[in-house]
């Protein structure tokens, strides 16, 4: 508790800029879509104007004159992952990888505390962390949506919610992963951010070809589908289960191999 708790307050400033930053980008895109409904005709017009690539790389079949499609398309589809996913890469891999690279994990290691509690302490952070920026995230949506006439679903906003989370899980556990395996932080950025990048253009390419398709599985916006949880809270649940196998044996893997895992110290 008392890791957990350390964590908490040197990381305090940077996790509330985080919040801050995903609560202004969702009061902007709700602040923006007055201006935009006052001609419906034309923004369907420019959307389906846009090629089929692009339709669908941002979102294939999402109606953009609703207030459902718009946050997916300008928010939930790209942008979110972009913000939420460097906090989760940042925790993990500093957490293991970080921590022998500023030559600070002997002093973790000097604690009573075996090597599990230290990995779970930080997967403890991560989850707190996580929960709080989608929290930042979905509250303004939930505020702000009725005050410009909008009707937002609460059910499609948890489920939205919940599906957010266990991605972001996921992409921490493949972070603390290399983590767990690297002695600089370096590197174990460039591995989880190649995964994440590797699993957006595999997801990408399966839109147009169909023997990417048959690999589409390998990726994990494969199992994220915004619109159909935000518009509909239309639950997948094998899905869902996928990304928390994921998270969970990313997890476990990691601390197994750091427990271990020889430091010099």
């Amino acid at each position: 508790m008392n890791l957990l708790v350390r964590a908490l307050l040197d990381r305090r400033l940077s996790l509330g800029i985080y919040c801050l930053g995903a609560a202004a980008y969702s009061i902007m895109i709700i602040a923006i879509w007055p201006s935009m409904s006052d001609d419906l005709a034309t923004l369907e017009q420019l959307w389906e104007n846009y090629p089929e690539g692009l339709k669908a790389a941002f979102g294939a079949g999402v109606s953009i004159t609703t207030i459902d499609g718009f946050l997916t398309l300008e928010y939930f589809a790209l942008m979110w992952v972009i913000i939420v996913a460097p906090f989760a890469i940042a925790v993990t891999t500093g957490a293991i990888a970080g921590e022998i690279e500023k030559g600070t994990m002997e002093l973790l290691l000097s604690q009573p505390l075996p090597r599990r509690v230290i990995a779970l302490t930080r997967l403890a952070y991560l989850k707190i962390g996580l929960a709080l920026i989608i929290a930042a995230t979905m509250l303004p949506i939930l505020i702000g949506v009725p005050l410009i006439d909008e009707q937002a679903s609460f059910s499609g906003i948890l489920a939205l919610s919940l599906q957010g989370y266990l991605l972001f899980l996921a992409i921490g556990g493949i972070g603390f992963l290399f983590s767990s395996l690297a002695s600089d932080r370096g590197r174990a950025v460039f591995l989880a951010v190649g995964v994440l990048i590797f699993s957006y253009a595999l997801d990408l390419l399966s839109q147009f070809s169909d023997i990417v398709e048959n690999f589409h599985f390998l990726s994990l916006f494969n199992y994220y589908d915004p619109y159909r949880y935000l518009s509909s809270a239309d639950i997948a649940w094998g899905d869902l289960a996928v990304l928390l196998a994921i998270a969970v044996a990313t997890d476990l893997a990691a601390t197994a191999i750091f427990q271990r895992r020889d430091i010099a110290v």
